[in-house]
């Protein structure tokens, strides 16, 4: 909702930080980051937020402490903000993740086919 109705605003990351260990997955030595930045509104007012990413031992090689971002945020609600990802593959997990949401929210909302109540027979032909 975010990359879609969202304004956008120049950033500054302000920490990288490490959490925990290794994530024990296939491929070794990878690590989850929490990345804290801060951005200013069109109004003059600073607002903040924080994301995660994946990196190696020696963090995120596309964030460090003072780089400047871009920060996508919805305007009536700074608080829901984002740093969008520019790799193919972050957009693609994205597209992926929209799709099963939908489809989820899609069999919450459908109506359930009428069962048979209880000591009714359903009828079978043959």
């Amino acid at each position: 909702m975010v990359l879609w109705l969202g304004a956008e605003a120049p950033g500054t990351v302000t920490q990288v930080r490490r959490q925990l260990g290794d994530r024990g997955e296939a491929i070794p030595n990878r690590y989850t980051y929490t990345i804290a930045y801060e951005f200013r509104l069109p109004n003059g007012q600073m607002a903040q937020g924080h994301t995660q990413r994946v990196g190696d031992f020696f963090a995120p090689r596309d964030m460090a402490v003072g780089k400047p971002v871009r920060v996508r945020y919805l305007p009536g609600a700074p608080w829901l903000n984002e740093i969008p990802a520019v790799h193919w593959a972050a957009g693609l997990e994205r597209a992926i993740v929209t799709v099963v949401g939908a489809g989820l929210v899609a069999l919450a909302f459908r109506r359930p086919k009428t069962m048979p109540g209880p000591g009714r027979r359903s009828r079978r032909p043959g």
